[in-house]
């Protein structure tokens, strides 16, 4: 099975929402892989990328999902901090 970087390639530069959705895919890979704050700033990258009416549905979804998962220890942490704005919006 292929990585959400080698999907990335094989996809359009113009498919602006399925780009935006593989690499929401891949924070999640790199939360579980333990970065988290690396799961944050690309989460945070790939949702300031779109337009603010793009920021619903299943990709608010996938960015809530990863800052529940995060400890509550670690909201103070920028990255974190960074997520929880830009999903709030």
């Amino acid at each position: 099975m292929g990585s959400p970087s080698s999907a990335l390639e094989l996809s359009a530069p113009t498919s602006t929402m399925t780009r935006t959705l593989l690499n929401i895919d891949a924070t999640a890979c790199s939360h579980h892989d333990g970065d988290t704050e690396q799961a944050c700033r690309r989460m945070v990258t790939a949702l300031t990328a779109l337009p603010v009416d793009y920021r619903t549905g299943l990709v608010r979804r996938c960015a809530l999902d990863l800052y529940e998962a995060i400890p509550a220890r670690h909201h103070r942490e920028r990255a974190v901090r960074e997520l929880r704005d830009v999903v709030a919006g």
